[in-house]
């Protein structure tokens, strides 16, 4: 318990110290169209991978992208008498290269990325809550136009910010020895807010300091659900310990498509020559009520493990955007797409397996739903991880896995300078602090 606070303490300091510090000017252009950018679902773990994890347990990990895998810990335990609560907190930070084939910009920004913690209810019963973002939108375009030999210019800007989160409680369930299943329900909220603004300078005029513009802020709430199976198996059995066999593992999730509701403020605005909003001139140009629609999900997945030696798994995502529909009822010109994911991890020998590191790899390909100039735009990244150890072994508990810290660096490139488009480069560094601890434990009186 004391590894809990310890751990927490310093991912707050942490958060608070990058937070401070950061230039938060991420510049991320496709994420001006629909919820913005859709955030990673999984851990530090899965990141590190590729993004594989719907059919890759591991005991010393929560496992978020299949409910149904939550039960791991009680399954392959090493001392199955025990039942331990985790928690990981998480932060990532991202930079950018955009290029639209004459013009190149840089942007970088530190954020949250998910506070965890899943506890177990029986033997065969685990839970989790959990917050993380479900989608983050962060653009900023700048136009300027000079007219003529006049003085006069005219700048326009359209900045985005904001996007949604997933409070989510989720349960997984040992039905039999090889078969799981479960169901995570998330609340989805949050909010978006768009400017657009437009600055006249000139030598004559005395206001030419002032920008006069809208915001549009747009915000949404709902529920999705997201259930999930997993089927796991021997593949090669050993004649010694449980632990040394080889298994392979099936899993698969389903997103449903559900329904938000969202609201539409449209104010006018004018800022001053510091770029503060004048609160005396803001006027409410409309409120709008409307309905959006989410995407629906469904991933497949396939892993082959040495239980906490080592796995090697591969997730294939058809991601369904017919439904979707924005706050406009538009689709905001989507169309269906795809995500292949292969990776796995290996814990290094040594003579204290507790404390030995683990070591990830993966990558990624995704027909994303993104289309534009008859192109649908591909991602494509490659990804490395790994967890260290921290703290010290408790003597009650020897199986008990140890303290981590987990760390991803992914790197990627969405779309291209052809046909009109922008190339998105990106390098993401995440960063998770996790805890392994026996909560809820009934005390004994002799």
């Amino acid at each position: 318990m004391r590894d809990f606070y310890r751990i927490l303490l310093a991912l707050l300091t942490f958060l608070t110290a990058f937070q401070a510090t950061a230039q938060l000017t991420e510049n991320s252009p496709y994420s001006r169209f629909g919820l913005g950018d859709l955030s990673p679902s999984g851990s530090i773990r899965n990141i590190g991978m590729g993004g594989v994890g719907v059919a890759s347990p591991n005991l010393e990990y929560i496992n978020f992208l299949n409910p149904a895998l939550l039960t791991t810990n009680r399954r392959l335990n090493l001392d199955t008498t025990i039942k331990y609560t985790m928690f990981e907190g998480a932060l990532y930070g991202v930079g950018r290269s955009i290029n639209d084939g004459t013009l190149k910009q840089q942007s970088k920004s530190v954020n949250f990325q998910y506070l965890n913690i899943a506890f177990p209810v029986s033997n065969r019963w685990t839970s989790s809550v959990s917050l993380s973002p479900y989608s983050n939108m962060s653009y900023d375009y700048y136009s300027k136009v000079a007219f003529g030999t006049s003085g006069i210019v005219s700048s326009t800007s359209n900045i985005g910010t904001g996007g949604l989160y997933n409070a989510s409680f989720a349960n997984g369930v040992d039905l039999t020895k090889n078969f799981s299943a479960g169901l995570t329900a998330s609340y989805v909220f949050g909010s978006t807010n768009e400017d657009f603004f437009t600055q006249v300078t000139s030598l004559d005029v005395d206001v030419q300091d002032q920008q006069y513009g809208i915001r549009q802020r747009t915000s949404y709430s709902g529920f999705n659900f997201k259930p999930g199976v997993a089927y796991r198996n021997i593949l090669k059995p050993s004649t010694k310990e449980e632990q040394e066999h080889i298994y392979y593992n099936l899993g698969a999730t389903y997103d449903f498509s559900a329904g938000l509701t969202s609201r539409r403020e449209l104010t006018r605005q004018r800022k001053n020559d510091k770029n503060f909003v004048d609160t005396s001139a803001v006027t409410v140009i409309s409120n709008t009520k409307m309905h959006a629609v989410l995407p629906s999900i469904f991933t497949v997945g396939f892993s082959i493990d040495k239980p906490v030696d080592w796995s090697i798994g591969v997730d294939l995502t058809y991601l369904n955007f017919s439904k979707y529909k924005n706050f406009d009822a538009e689709t905001d010109n989507f169309k269906n797409g795809y995500k292949i994911a292969l990776g796995g991890e290996y814990k290094l020998k040594g003579q204290e397996v507790l404390k030995m590191p683990i070591v990830r790899a993966g990558l990624s390909y995704q027909r994303t739903p993104f289309y534009f100039n008859g192109t649908q735009l591909n991602d494509f990244s490659v990804s490395l991880g790994g967890s260290l150890p921290v703290g010290r072994k408790d003597a009650r508990y020897k199986s008990k896995p140890l303290s981590r810290l987990n760390v991803a660096l992914v790197a990627g490139q969405r779309g291209s300078t052809n046909d009109g488009l922008i190339r998105d480069r990106y390098f993401q560094v995440y960063l998770s602090f996790q805890t392994i601890d026996k909560w809820f434990e009934r005390r004994r009186i002799e």
